[in-house]
């Protein structure tokens, strides 16, 4: 098929330029077919730039979320595994617990995070530092489980009673004074959670207080 040409008139009688007539045929084409609400958002009425859908906007994962103050804790492991920790249950000279946030009102274990992997002990309250104090509740101390060093979880109790060690590399983090890297290879404390002992049960106070995970200059 030829491309057939046609010509435009102008004022005076004068010829424009030829215009290939498949070109006008594809364009006027192309209008006709353009969906309404396209054009229509070519030139938003009022010239308003519409706002997102908020039902788009994708709501948090409750189990990934951070500690919230009023959390509970469960057990991460071991004979009480999910059972709620109560501040009777830790003793001092125990070894240092892992234990989860929990949403008190929905039940939702905050397991979808390591970083919400949570160190709790019973500590003698006269050593804890000014630093320290006001974060712990009688004597119990809450720090992220997670070594600053390599991101290994912390279980293991010092035998000075108020330090922990990570076994992976060793380092050894004082929790009566803030968390304070006592051993090293890690070069950051560990991050604090306050806490607070509820009816019987040790629950969320405040945020972390400190960086949380690997240091990403020892990753």
């Amino acid at each position: 098929m030829t491309d057939e040409t046609t010509q435009e008139p102008c004022a005076g009688g004068c010829t424009g330029a030829p215009l290939p007539r498949r070109g006008l045929l594809t364009a006027g084409l192309a209008l006709l077919l353009a969906p309404a609400d396209a054009l229509a958002a070519a030139e938003p009425a009022g010239g308003q730039v519409p706002a997102a859908n908020a039902s788009t906007v994708k709501a948090p994962n409750p189990k990934s979320m951070r500690p919230q103050p009023g959390d509970t804790f469960a057990y991460l492991s071991g004979e009480a595994k999910d059972q709620k920790v109560m501040a009777a249950d830790l003793k001092a000279g125990d070894p240092p617990r892992l234990v989860y946030p929990v949403d008190p009102a929905t039940g939702t274990v905050r397991s979808g995070s390591r970083v919400n992997q949570i160190l709790l002990i019973r500590t003698d309250p006269a050593a804890l530092t000014a630093a320290t104090a006001p974060r712990a509740a009688d004597g119990l101390v809450a720090y992220s489980a997670i070594c600053t060093h390599n991101g290994c979880p912390i279980t293991l109790l010092n035998e000075d009673h108020r330090s922990v060690v990570c076994t992976c590399h060793g380092s050894r983090f004082d929790l009566a004074d803030n968390g304070t890297v006592l051993t090293g290879p890690a070069t950051r404390r560990l991050a604090g959670l306050p806490i607070a002992v509820t009816d019987g049960a040790v629950t969320v106070a405040g945020a972390f207080v400190g960086a949380l995970g690997a240091a990403p200059s020892q990753q």
